[in-house]
């Protein structure tokens, strides 16, 4: 009896979480389509604030909402608010179009990180191309792996250097896949911001940042971030950049 009036009270805190997720999902997308309606009429300050009131990087149609932020940035003359909005749509779906606009932002302010070289051509043929270069690999995967069984129920032996190679092959597929993940951009948030040549306040200064220079950061500790910026690698703290992806 017991057990049946508990299942009787789970089955009710489901149903209504379930109820209240879908309805506050039918509000967020009502929201969001009031906004498109005023974006289209010209009515942008008031798109912003429903865009940046439901703005949540899980949405289906984040990419497209920080499109139209990044718009409305540069209609009010916001550059900083402009490259941070192009900067992460750029860290998740690199495109030329992106980086010119970024590279032009900076060369009018006078910023620093925003250079086209060849790493970024590398990144727009990755995505791009990334399904199928990932299908390619991923077959040749396969067949490796297919030879490996046919061999084993035969009862033949495999080299170790064949298994060896299998495995660092795989390895390169993980970390082809996770490639993106290496690139953690950010963007300076101060005015005058030092890059230390190790994570203390006494360390000497490799170079003196500014607000809208993007650094790409890869470890953390305690208030001090390692960072690259422009042929630099150095610590700022953690309070002085932006992360964008």
């Amino acid at each position: 009896m017991q057990a049946s009036y508990l299942n009787k009270i789970i089955f009710s805190c489901i149903l209504y979480l379930g109820i209240w997720q879908n309805a506050n999902c039918q509000i967020d997308t009502k929201q969001i389509s009031k906004a498109d309606s005023l974006f289209k009429t010209n009515q942008l300050l008031e798109a912003e604030k429903i865009y940046l009131q439901f703005y949540n990087p899980r949405y289906k149609e984040i990419e497209n909402i920080k499109f139209k932020l990044a718009f409305i940035a540069k209609e009010k003359n916001d550059w900083a608010n402009e490259i941070y909005y192009l900067s992460s749509i750029q860290a998740e779906n690199a495109k030329p179009s992106i980086s010119q606009r970024l590279n032009h932002i900076s060369q009018n302010h006078q910023l620093g990180g925003y250079e086209t070289d060849f790493i970024d051509q590398l990144i727009w043929i990755y995505f791009a191309f990334f399904p199928y270069i990932m299908g390619f690999l991923l077959s040749i995967a396969m067949y490796a792996a297919i030879i490996l069984i046919y061999k084993k129920q035969k009862n033949r032996k495999s080299p170790p250097a064949y298994l060896y190679s299998l495995s660092l092959y795989l390895v390169f597929i993980y970390l082809f896949a996770n490639f993106p993940s290496f690139l953690n951009f950010g963007i300076i948030t101060k005015n005058k911001v030092y890059l230390r040549e190790f994570s203390s306040s006494a360390a000497p200064v490799a170079k003196i940042l500014s607000q809208g220079n993007r650094v790409t950061h890869w470890y953390t500790k305690d208030i001090w971030t390692l960072c690259y910026y422009e042929g630099n690698v150095g610590y700022i703290k953690t309070e002085d950049y932006l992360p964008i992806n």
